[in-house]
């Protein structure tokens, strides 16, 4: 006997049908809820419309244009600025201990030019040249604090077969983080008495 949906479970919403107003509606809805690029609104905006057209039978071609405007004038009115978006999900992303390859790859899944991704990178680990501690190995001392590896590790392995498999798997995640295998090496070599140069910034 096939079981019923549970009561609570949600149902799928039918989509409205897209209008210019229901448009700028949901592009200011969503950028009150979320900092966005002009390319991700872009995207987001474009799914509802293709979502809805298709459900609906209409055109979606006809509101690409809309989608357009809507982007132009908000990047005029500054309430889209790829400049300020890039560098501020840069710094977050830092402090999250993201390695900058794993940033330029975020930053472009969200619609920003190489050059913009390129700008804010400098920018943003500019700001950190007067410390004793690079940005990128600040942040991958940030991963390996996060996973507890390296110098971080509370039960180093004694055995030397067994702190080599150990230390083949910190480096995996170094690398899976988007580090360098020199910054990844610097990173789990950290010595205890080097951790003024500015790690507390990303922790």
């Amino acid at each position: 006997m096939d079981k019923k949906p549970a009561k609570d479970q949600k149902k799928k919403r039918t989509p409205r049908k897209i209008t210019p107003r229901y448009l700028e509606n949901a592009a200011l809805y969503y950028l009150q809820r979320y900092a966005s690029s002009a390319g991700n609104l872009r995207r987001v905006l474009t799914r509802k419309v293709d979502r809805s057209c298709l459900f609906h039978g209409m055109a979606a071609d006809e509101f690409y244009p809309v989608i357009d405007d809507l982007v132009a004038r908000y990047e005029k009115s500054g309430l889209l600025n790829d400049t300020l978006y890039a560098e501020g999900r840069t710094a977050s992303l830092r402090r999250q201990g993201k390695s900058r390859q794993a940033i330029s790859a975020n930053l472009k899944s969200k619609g920003l030019a190489p050059d913009t991704i390129q700008k804010a990178l400098e920018s943003v680990d500019g700001e950190r040249a007067a410390d004793d501690l690079p940005a990128e190995l600040a942040a991958a001392l940030k991963l390996a604090r996060k996973r507890k590896i390296g110098r971080f590790n509370q039960k180093p392995e004694s055995d030397p077969l067994l702190r080599r498999k150990q230390q083949a798997r910190e480096m995996g995640i170094m690398a899976r983080g988007g580090f360098s295998y020199d910054i990844a090496r610097q990173a789990l070599d950290f010595a205890a008495d080097d951790e003024d140069g500015g790690i507390n910034d990303f922790t």
